[in-house]
Order: C-alpha cells, then structure tokens, then sequence
C-alpha cells in the first residue's frame, strides 16, 4: 500500500466531510486574532500556551500537516509569514479559502511533511505541527526536516 496515497485520500475525504480537524475558523476567529487574542490547538483537549509562540509579528512559520483553515490563518492575522505545507489540496484549499476572505498571505504548499525539499533550509522562525506523526510511517524523516527548515534558535 502507498501510505502517502492513502493518507491524502484519506484527508481529503475527511476534509470533504466537515471533519473537526477541517472546519474553516469563523470571521470572529480572525479578528479576534488581529486584536492579539487568540489561541490554537494540537490536540482537541487544549490551547497551546501563548509563550511557546513568543510573539510572531514578522516572524516566518511553518504549519506543517495542520491545514484545514483553522491554525494558519489564525497565524497569520497575527502577523507572522505562513506557509502552509499539507498532503490534503482539499485541506490547503480551506486554507486559502479563510486567507482570501480576510485578506490574509498564507501560502500554500502540496507535499509529503517527511519531504521538505520544496522549502529552503534556515527559511522558519517556528514549524507548528500538530500530532500529524501519528500518520506518518516513520516520524524521523519528518523530524530532520523540520530541523532542517528552522533557523538557528527556533521553534518547533
């Protein structure tokens, strides 16, 4: 079985079905997120805590395997520079999709999270990846990129 075809087709019908991981972050959302109020999550129990962030206007950040239209838009009404990286174009296009609708930058791109050939090296201040590893047939690929792409002294 191709996992990386599996997983895509996966997500893109989860997508397609409103899944919670997949349902587009309302307007209050984003301007509550301008205002400087704002939080997102990893897991559906709880917030991340605001200081693992530190403050992200003008920072870089990468939303690896998180689209759905929830975290990088909200990052991005923060002020930082987001890249969306996802497997799932259902996913990506919820993404541009809130973006759009707020005048928001958040640039998406398709790949495989194990796969970061398509990003720089030394391009992020912050790589946000929720618990994506879960579907991923070894994590340690995942993790060297994501080393990979942070600048000196950043975060994953």
């Amino acid at each position: 079985m191709d996992v990386i075809q599996h997983n895509r087709a996966a997500w893109d019908r989860e997508s397609t079905a409103g899944s919670e991981w997949s349902t587009p972050v309302g307007p209050e959302v984003i301007e509550a997120a301008r205002r400087g109020d704002w939080s997102i999550i990893l897991t559906p129990c709880r917030a991340v805590p605001r200081a693992w962030f530190g403050d992200l206007r003008d920072r870089d950040v990468l939303c690896l395997a998180s689209g759905g239209g929830q975290q990088a838009p909200v990052l991005a009404a923060t002020g930082a520079r987001v890249v969306s990286f996802d497997l799932s174009e259902v996913q990506l296009d919820k993404d541009r999709a809130v973006a759009e609708r707020h005048g928001l930058s958040v640039r998406r791109v398709q790949g495989d999270m194990a796969d970061l050939s398509q990003l720089p090296s030394e391009t992020f201040d912050l790589v946000f990846h929720p618990v994506s590893n879960v579907f991923a047939p070894d994590p340690r690929p995942v993790w060297r990129e994501c080393h990979r792409v942070l600048r000196p002294g950043g975060r994953l």
